[in-house]
């Protein structure tokens, strides 16, 4: 029967990079992985890209109860510290003027295929196919999985969250985890659309646009976040509108000239209504706005027959055009599933991990990193900073 020293359940981000420190420490490491192979949902971050970090990272980007540990963890593995740690392994990045961070090809698989060469570099046994089905504390651990058993004196759990379920984060580790005596927060998805219902969303699918989303709840914004807004038939989609996801609200709105005020608005209208003047009304937007979008708002506003010239739109449809611009409202019909979000709100608290080792405070020589903790950041590379860093951090540990 071989013990191995350490054994990393969960082939993500975190757990590769687990393994990979874990095998600089000690002789015999292994990565066990439920998919057929190691690494999917990286292959699908950052549009096919990987959005491997980003520069401008700090804790203020994350949610969570362990917010207050992760300033500790990126004071030691900063957005620097991973891009450096990337870079030593030999793959070349850029920054894009956001700071998120790409591999310079700007393909995905070339950050999984560093980590998977530097798996073997460092002599990681790699099982595939191997479902977790129970953890059993003795002399050592015994890992039970769908094709045998597995022992080792100590267990890394990256086993992921419950997003993108496609791509091996189903949450099916959780009872596993449960039954050793960890909780969990509640779970939800976050980064993802937001589900809506309204009689115009509809007419809007495939538009984009440039503006600022807010999430409300009765009647007071919560929070607001800038960048290009996506509508499809039921949904608000975007990075704005995925950043604001993971909140409570009940009402999501649109502002489409969030730079301007109403009443700078309402100048630039009355000007336009001039300078327009012989035109029809189907023309009072045009190159402002997307067509689609035009459309809706002109009706929202009353200014419902097309054919009347611009001149004949009166001061009070003007107004009501100008509120509507950067009040586009739109009653919320709760959260996305899971298979539509890129990652979970929620996990194990912080009062159950030492941020120090993330090892865990009820059991001797169990980590977790990764997804499976509650903590949870914003687009643009925030997650997998997260991943790499308790990952290398779990795995340095001796």
């Amino acid at each position: 029967m071989k013990i191995y020293d350490v054994i990393v359940i969960g082939g993500g981000a975190s757990g590769l990079v687990a393994a990979i420190e874990a095998g600089k420490h000690f002789e015999n490491v292994a990565l066990l992985e439920k998919e057929s192979r190691t690494g999917k949902k990286i292959l699908a971050t950052g549009n096919g890209k990987c959005n491997l970090t980003n520069k401008n990272a700090s804790v203020k980007d994350y949610s969570g109860s362990l917010c207050y540990g992760a300033k500790r963890l990126f004071s030691e593995y900063s957005p620097k510290y991973i891009v450096e740690y990337f870079e030593n392994m030999g793959l070349v990045t850029y920054a894009d003027e956001f700071g998120r961070v790409y591999p310079k090809c700007n393909q995905s698989s070339a950050v999984l295929d560093t980590l998977r060469n530097n798996l073997r570099l460092n002599d990681i046994d790699e099982f595939t196919d191997r479902k977790v089905t129970e953890i059993v504390i003795g002399e050592n651990f015994r890992i039970v999985t769908d094709k045998g058993e597995y022992f080792s004196d100590r267990i890394i759990i990256a086993c992921g969250g419950k997003s993108s379920p496609n791509l091996g984060s189903d949450g099916s580790m959780f009872q596993v985890i449960e039954r050793l005596g960890h909780s969990f927060t509640e779970i939800s998805p976050a980064l993802c659309p937001i589900n809506v219902k309204s009689d115009i969303i509809k007419s809007l699918k495939g538009v984009r646009s440039k503006g600022k989303v807010s999430v409300l709840s009765k009647g007071k914004v919560i929070r607001s976040d800038l960048g290009e807004i996506q509508f499809t038939e039921n949904s608000i989609s975007g990075i704005c509108a995925f950043n604001l996801s993971g909140l409570d609200y009940d009402t999501v709105r649109v502002s489409l000239l969030p730079d301007m005020s109403k009443n700078d608005i309402i100048t630039m209208l009355k000007k336009r209504r001039e300078m327009l003047k012989d035109l029809t009304v189907d023309n009072f937007l045009l190159s402002i706005f997307n067509n689609k979008l035009s459309a809706v708002l002109l009706k929202k506003s009353k200014i419902n027959s097309f054919n009347r010239r611009c001149a004949d739109i009166s001061n009070k449809e003007i107004e009501d055009l100008a509120h509507n611009i950067n009040n586009l409202d739109f009653k919320a019909t709760g959260k996305n599933d899971f298979g539509r979000s890129q990652v979970t709100k929620g996990g194990i608290p912080a009062n159950e991990i030492n941020i120090d080792t993330m090892e865990s405070l009820y059991i001797p020589n169990l980590y977790f990193c990764g997804e499976v903790l509650d903590i949870d950041g914003i687009c643009g590379g925030y997650n997998l900073q997260f991943a790499f860093a308790s990952g290398i951090k779990a795995g340095q540990t001796q």
